[in-house]
């Protein structure tokens, strides 16, 4: 197997950002739950028969999710697996979308901020995991070992 490129170590880095702000989102939707609530109010008439989602719970089991499948994708996309580097792919592709997604219920600035930050370093991550020296890394690492005695 070959050593790994530039490219995943920089994409591992990244993913290691964005684990970091995953979870500063976590925290700032514990510490500014109540300014969350006010935020999705304020496109709901009061006397709606909706009721207030629950922003926390929702926050600490995406971050589980989100860590767990990075944690176990990663390794493998060191050791050159092609189907993890599919894999992370989608499920930055997938953070990216419902980033987009929670900022069209106009958050509150913290928020904002992280949100932009983040869909930059997706863009970044898809990047690097499509780069030529990524993809010759991950084929090169199937390559039939030569069996010729």
């Amino acid at each position: 197997m070959t050593a790994q490129p530039t490219s995943v170590r920089r994409a591992v880095q990244l993913l290691l950002v964005l684990l970091g702000l995953a979870v500063l989102v976590a925290v700032l939707t514990v510490v500014l739950r109540d300014d969350l609530l006010d935020s999705w109010s304020a496109g709901h008439p009061v006397d709606a028969d909706i009721e207030q989602p629950a922003f926390v719970p929702v926050a600490v089991v995406l971050l589980i999710v989100f860590v767990g499948l990075v944690a176990t994708l990663v390794p493998f996309l060191r050791g050159g697996a092609n189907w993890a580097r599919h894999s992370l792919a989608l499920v930055v592709l997938m953070a990216a979308i419902a980033t987009l997604a929670g900022l069209r219920t106009e958050p509150p600035l913290p928020f904002v901020l992280a949100a932009v930050v983040s869909l930059v370093v997706d863009a970044a991550l898809l990047y690097l995991l499509w780069s030529p020296e990524t993809s010759r890394f991950v084929r090169g690492s199937r390559a039939p070992a030569d069996t010729h005695v």
